[in-house]
């Protein structure tokens, strides 16, 4: 897999499918692939996008209903992006769920809440916490 600028439309299901689709914006390709493979396994659809310019981009194609986005990215960083993807109408109120390594998550976390965000959770990222995240916002059918 190739770093920046890789991007996939993953459909795990035939076409009747009706599966929340997860938008997994990071720069770190093997963080991305992970967190794309998890949630695919889990039945979700996936798009990937290696930073918050290209996830925009794909945003405005179609939006998700979830995002799971890192922080500290190069061209546009994840305070950007939320920020950009707030002042879209249809995707205002997409739940955001910002993953990131950066010492100052827990001072950010309030910032990134009062921007929209749903949920914060530090990287190295329990899996389990983070399916459960990404459930609790784009249920799958049972």
């Amino acid at each position: 897999m190739s770093g920046r600028g890789y991007h996939s439309r993953v459909v795990t299901h035939g076409p009747a499918t009706t599966s929340p689709r997860v938008l997994v914006v990071d720069d770190d390709p093997v963080i991305r692939s992970t967190v794309a493979e998890l949630l695919l396994d889990e039945g979700y659809d996936v798009d990937q996008a290696a930073d918050g310019a290209e996830g925009l981009q794909l945003v405005f194609r179609s939006v998700p209903d979830v995002i799971v986005l890192d922080l500290m990215m190069p061209v546009l960083d994840g305070w950007a992006f939320v920020d950009r993807c707030r002042s879209v109408p249809e995707a205002s109120e997409v739940p955001i769920v910002v993953m990131s390594a950066t010492h100052s998550l827990h001072e950010s976390a309030e910032r990134l809440h009062a921007m929209g965000v749903r949920a914060v959770v530090a990287k190295p990222f329990d899996v389990d916490a983070l399916i459960a995240i990404v459930q609790r916002y784009a249920p799958l059918a049972a």
